[in-house]
Formats: C-alpha cells, structure tokens, sequence
C-alpha cells in the first residue's frame, strides 16, 4: 500500500507491496526529461522492478512521464533542495519507509550504474553475490563521460539509449582514465576521490604542487575529524576549493539503521567489498550551458552553488569548449574499466558469475 511521506504529495497513487523481494531504485529529480526514458529502462534491464523518486517541482514533463510508469512511484515537493541537504533528507525519507529490507539502488538520473560484468550479470546476481558473503554496499568512482566535440552539438536526444554501447559511442563517448586520487575520509566508504574531466577543465588549480597537497590532506585528515573545527568560521573560510567528489555509494542492503549523510556520495557504516564499480555520469550534454546558468543564479546546491557558478563562469567565456585532449579514451565496457583500475574486479566475484579469466590485482588507495 501507499503511505503518506512527510513533505511529499503521493502523484502516482498505486499500490507498493510490503515485504516484496525485489530491488529498488530511489533518485530525485528537477526537469530530466532529457535523461528520464534511458534512465529507466537501463535500470530495468539490470533488474529494478520499482522506482520510487522525489520529483522537485519539474515543469518540463517529467512528472507526468513518470505517473504513466507503471513501476514508478512519485513523491512531488515544493519544499527547498538545499534545505533538504541536496536532497539526502528526501532519499533517506523515502528509503525508511519504503526501503527496509531490499538491496536499494540510490542514483541521480544522470548516473548509470556498471559493475565488473553488468553486461551480462544482472543486479539479482551481485546482491545475491554480497549477500552469500556478508558485504553490504557497492562503492563506486563517478565518471563523467562527453563528447567529441562541443556540448552545445551533441546530438543525444530524450529517448536515445544511453546504456547501449552504440548510442553511448555517439552521444559521450569519451572520459578521463587519469589522474584520479584517493584521500581518507571519516565517514563510509571511507575515501574521497577526485580527479576527472570536471577537475581538468574546471577546477585546474586542484592539481597544484606539494603545497596545494599538503593543504587538502591536513584540511581533510585533520579538520574533518574534528567536529568542533569544522564549524568555525575562520577555518571555513581557509578551507581548499574542491572539484567535484567522485566517491559514491549507489547500492545498499538498507535496514532501519541506514542513513545517507550526503546524498549517495556517504552512508552509515557498512561493510564493504573488495569489488566495486562505476557510474558513468551523463551530466556534460547539451543542456550542460543552460542548466549551469540557471543553477548559478537558482542558489540551491551545495555552499551557494559553488560548483555551478564555476562552470557557469568558465562558459560564459569559453562557449566552444570541447572536453577532448591527448589523453582522452574512449568507451568500451566494463572489462575496459576493470583494466584501467577504475573498478575493482575478483576472482570470487568471477566465479559467481561464471567467468575464469584472470584480473589484475586491485590497486592500493593512493
């Protein structure tokens, strides 16, 4: 049955079986029109049988092209995005009460989950996998895909098939393979991680030398372990400007205890696998100028809309931008990312899913 949600109106009234044995996916949403039809089926193919999303305010469609999903379930609110810390208080709402119990998918629209063999393992055989050996959650690296050329040419339309090798080729087929790093953090996975395209050409000063290094790791191995110190005012304004966070955690065996503490990029403790995986992040397409315009001035992500005031700056003056450079790399599939170490394969995991060959040994956190 439907229950009432708090803060949330219930636009898709149809009935949600209780203690159904079955994966679900959660994600917020504000106008994804453009990503929602290859959002949804990507998911479907992997195994989600019911989406629950928090539709913020949407006018350009979505929320009427969810209500005629019949997997769909949609909680509309007018309350504030970033009163709800980027919407964490939204997800961790809807994953109380309609979550406990199911390994939970929780992803932005424009993230498409990939694990080591998602092409032909689905997400009923790698929640059986972490079940049968006690691990909980699935970390995963952020990784920002674009074009060949500028964004404002992309020819990726709603509707096209972004988890299609083929549409994904023609739509954004490249990423960064390198340089990503890895800093320890208090809260789980326990690491954060930088690094990307969105790094390269937007926050280029984050790759300065030893002392642009020993700030950050002193900001984060020293200050954020302290909680007293993360809120004064004199160390807040000291602190590193910061590229965008990589580190996610998009599936979950949620129980009552379980919380995200910022959106999906943390959650409470958990115990981790040796494996994990990747979203590829369809953010960088043609809406990409119009949206980081509207974000800048709207106010309402995280520290005043930092990050897209950033963006919205670099292409004011630099509309032609393209994201390519010598050491861009195409896409090809997961064997490809497991080879370039962006996710971590294993023998175990292998065998489970029917596969011998041999994967490299993980790489240490650097």
């Amino acid at each position: 049955m439907t229950q009432a949600v708090p803060g949330f109106e219930s636009v898709s009234p149809r009935a949600i079986p209780e203690g159904a044995s079955e994966i679900r996916l959660f994600s917020k949403c504000r106008n994804e029109i453009l990503r929602l039809p290859a959002f949804l089926r990507h998911y479907r193919r992997l195994g989600v049988r019911r989406f629950f999303i928090a539709d913020n305010a949407s006018t350009d469609g979505s929320t009427e092209y969810l209500r005629r999903q019949p997997d769909v379930h949609v909680f509309r609110t007018e309350q504030s995005f970033r009163a709800a810390r980027g919407g964490t208080d939204w997800l961790n709402a809807l994953l109380s009460r309609y979550g406990v119990g199911h390994w939970c998918v929780t992803v932005d629209v424009d993230e498409l989950l990939c694990y080591p063999g998602s092409e032909s393992a689905g997400l009923v055989e790698l929640t059986a996998y972490l079940d049968a050996h006690g691990y909980e959650v699935l970390p995963c690296l952020l990784l920002d895909l674009y074009p060949s050329g500028p964004l404002s040419s992309s020819a990726y339309r709603s509707g096209d098939d972004l988890d299609d090798l083929a549409d994904v080729v023609r739509a954004a087929p490249f990423f960064d393979a390198a340089p990503y790093v890895r800093i320890p953090h208090h809260e789980c996975p326990f690491f954060l991680t930088y690094g990307g395209v969105r790094e390269r050409v937007f926050f280029p000063e984050s790759r300065g030398g030893w002392r642009r290094r020993l700030h950050v790791t002193l900001y984060h191995r020293a200050i954020l372990s302290i909680p007293l110190l993360r809120s004064i005012p004199w160390i807040l304004k000291r602190r590193p400007a910061f590229p965008p966070c990589l580190t996610k955690v998009p599936l979950a065996k949620w129980d009552a205890r379980s919380r995200y503490l910022n959106v999906n990029h943390f959650i409470s403790d958990k115990t981790l696998p040796p494996e994990s995986g990747v979203l590829l992040h369809f953010k960088l397409l043609h809406d990409f100028h119009a949206r980081a315009e509207h974000e800048a001035v709207r106010g309402e992500y995280y520290d005043g809309a930092i990050e897209w005031r950033r963006y919205a700056a670099t292409l004011k003056t630099r509309g032609d931008l393209t994201f390519v450079h010598e050491d861009s790399v195409r896409f090809e599939g997961t064997a490809q990312l497991v080879r370039l170490e962006l996710m971590q394969d294993s023998a175990t995991w292998r065998a489970a899913r029917g596969e011998r060959a041999a994967v490299p040994a993980a790489r240490s956190a650097s």
